[in-house]
């Protein structure tokens, strides 16, 4: 049997280096990201701060990743900023408590679209609801609220 042409440093990428295939003679670059991004379209809200400049923006997210995020929006982020974004989670906990993802990092790159931005940390928070919930009201619920005389 021939020994194989192929070897490890063929395969292993390097900074700064790109690796495409061609298929069906045309060339393809290969993904070189290490993490499976999610199409997904949810709004997210962002503060950003460079040196003692601090903005704010909304914007739409396009893809996330456990690494990163892709988010559409007018406004122009700096690149190498650190940036706060609050994005609203599209399920709830316990069937009614909307939750947020907040993520803390830096924007990687950006263009007249959006920015692209790498997490650091992230976790979920609970947002606060924009009107009462069934049984926080008792004339929902059908409980008497407590009397306010003394």
């Amino acid at each position: 049997m021939p020994a194989s042409n192929h070897s490890f440093d063929r395969i292993l990428e390097f900074p700064g280096e790109r690796r495409s295939s061609i298929v069906a003679n045309w060339s393809v670059e290969a993904e070189r990201r290490l993490k499976f991004r999610y199409p997904i379209r949810l709004t997210v809200r962002f503060r950003y701060f460079s040196g003692e400049s601090h903005f704010s923006g909304t914007g739409l997210a396009v893809n996330v990743s456990s690494g990163g995020i892709l988010v559409a929006s007018e406004h122009q982020a700096i690149e190498g900023a650190r940036v706060e974004m609050n994005i609203e989670w599209p399920c709830v906990l316990n069937g009614r408590i909307p939750l947020q993802l907040v993520a803390f990092g830096r924007v990687l790159r950006r263009d007249g679209s959006g920015f692209a931005a790498a997490f650091e940390r992230h976790e979920f928070r609970t947002m606060k609801s924009s009107g009462p919930q069934l049984d926080e009201d008792p004339r929902l619920s059908g409980r008497t609220p407590p009397s306010s005389n003394p």
